[in-house]
């Protein structure tokens, strides 16, 4: 592979580097047109234009779905929101997250917010991941093609607001190194000019999927929301 092919798929590569699990394109699933390719080609640009991204996580696990509501920039390539747990009153707090790290301020008590690395963990790595979703140009929707991304059809998102879609649906570009694989771990639902509505992950081989909607841009977030403590400043290593 030259370096400049190389280049241009470390984007959706880094995003899918966080994933092990493989999706299943059905039996609609066929290769991308040209024309949808490059329509899958800008969601990324997409997502980057409209930020501070509002989007709303849902990473399902053996307690309940954790839900996140946050704005991303994708500017600074920083993130937070709030998360909890429902039905479970007694979970949740704040988040602030970067690339190298998640910062949590539990709820229920003074804001001592606690930084640490990331874990395996699919509620980290879905974070990871909605930082990955923005980048300042297209991606090359030639490789996209040859990466595997497939056409999974037209369809109307569910719970969405009425006259909304339907959208077109897409799997991503297979993992890398996986050419024998099926369908991307990632599908991506995209509306007209390219905008990215929702992103469907699968986080492990099995279980649903978590998913990243987004909802509009927001207000960026704000310093206090987002602390970055220097190591060792005393803010806590989580």
């Amino acid at each position: 592979m030259s370096t400049r092919v190389r280049f241009l798929c470390v984007p959706l590569a880094a995003a899918l580097a966080l994933l092990t699990g493989c999706g299943d394109g059905g039996g609609q699933a066929r290769p991308v047109s040209r024309e949808e390719a490059q329509l899958l080609a800008l969601v990324r640009l997409s997502a980057y234009e409209s930020s501070p991204a509002g989007m709303t996580v849902r990473v399902p696990g053996p307690a309940g779905v954790t839900v996140v509501d946050a704005v991303v920039d994708y500017r600074t390539r920083r993130a937070s929101g709030t998360f909890s747990v429902p039905g479970r009153p007694g979970v949740g707090g704040a988040l602030a997250w970067d690339d190298g790290s998640v910062s949590v301020d539990p709820a229920g008590g003074p804001r001592r917010w606690s930084r640490r690395g990331y874990t395996r963990d699919p509620l980290d790595r879905a974070l990871r991941l909605t930082l990955q979703l923005g980048h300042d140009r297209p991606e090359n929707a030639q490789l996209l093609a040859q990466s595997g991304a497939r056409w999974l059809g037209r369809r109307r998102l569910p719970g969405a607001e009425r006259g909304e879609g339907p959208f077109a649906v897409f799997a991503g570009p297979r993992p890398p190194r996986r050419e024998g694989a099926g369908a991307s771990p990632l599908t991506y639902w995209v509306g007209a000019a390219g905008t990215l509505r929702r992103v469907e992950a699968h986080l492990s081989g099995e279980g649903p999927a978590a998913t990243v909607d987004f909802t509009g841009t927001r207000a960026a977030p704000a310093a206090g929301a987002a602390p970055q403590p220097v190591a060792g400043s005393g803010a806590g290593s989580g």
